[in-house]
């Protein structure tokens, strides 16, 4: 059974979308808890539990931002020739608890610098607005809530695009400093949660779908793989030289590890694949396909 790469490709851009987008919605929802915490003005010791508390029920509820994984893995399924098993099923729970403490814990993980970003300006005196801005900023980013017109369509440009797709790296980061432009001067947008929260739900899906298919391959014992996506003006030449190769898997490990090219990450090339953003990855060709 030949693997029909342009349906898996639209599952695995359907799953990141669906998967940002529910990320996006728990990150907007925790700025706005936060933002509402500290516009109580409370002293530095009792804020910091609270805003705590929030990032923690935030961390427990992103979980369930994973479940779209589950596509990726059921389409390597039903296109494959031999029927699931036990073992399948065990590697895709596996997997998507791996991913769900993964957004789990980058979600929790910008608890205190948001805390010490409140007590830093809380002590400095300054007015609970721009504390307010503040956490706004380190929470959300550029994408932060924002009572300017100006800046509010802007913010809804840089989401047109991201959906729509088709732009240049150039192209992005001017639309992100137009942004950063019309903020408010005390805002850091840099490091946002939003950001981490971004890149961590990039890394889960490509990770889940290139260990699912590696870990069935390996069981099937196949031998030969086929490295597949489309080509964008943001693909990196690696990745452009080695779309439609098929190789084993040593071939595979051996032209990783001789091979160097900005963006490239440490690790199994089967999951970090061309790096972050990455939208290639490795196929098992079954014998009837060779």
């Amino acid at each position: 059974m030949a693997f029909n790469v342009k349906k898996h490709d639209k599952i695995l851009a359907n799953t990141l979308e669906d998967i940002q987008s529910g990320v996006f919605d728990n990150v907007k929802a925790l700025e706005n808890e936060v933002a509402d915490i500290v516009a109580l003005g409370l002293a530095p010791e009792q804020v910091r539990p609270q805003i705590m508390q929030a990032f923690g029920r935030s961390s427990e509820s992103v979980k369930t931002q994973a479940a779209p994984l589950t596509n990726l893995s059921q389409d390597f399924l039903n296109q494959s020739s031999v029927p699931a098993d036990n073992a399948d099923l065990q590697s895709e729970s596996t997997l998507l608890n791996l991913s769900e403490q993964t957004l789990s814990s980058t979600m929790n993980s910008s608890g205190e610098d948001v805390v010490q970003t409140v007590v830093l300006a809380t002590v400095a005196g300054l007015a609970t607005q721009i504390i307010v801005d503040q956490v706004r900023g380190r929470i959300s980013g550029i994408n932060m809530d924002s009572n300017n017109p100006d800046v509010r369509r802007e913010q809804r440009k840089l989401r047109k695009m991201m959906k729509t797709g088709g732009y240049t790296g150039a192209q992005y980061a001017s639309q992100q400093s137009k942004i950063k432009g019309l903020l408010p001067g005390n805002v850091n947008t840099a490091a946002s949660l939003a950001v981490k929260m971004n890149t961590a739900s990039d890394s889960v899906v490509g990770s889940f779908n290139g260990t699912f298919a590696k870990s069935r391959a390996t069981r099937q014992e196949v031998e030969m793989f086929e490295y597949v996506g489309g080509i964008m003006a943001t693909s990196r030449p690696f990745c452009i030289s080695m779309v439609g190769s098929r190789m084993s898997a040593d071939e595979i490990n051996e032209v990783w590890d001789g091979s160097s090219w900005a963006g490239k990450e440490p690790g199994d090339p089967f999951v970090v694949r061309g790096g972050y953003n990455c939208n290639h990855y490795w196929v098992p060709i079954e014998s009837e396909d060779e």
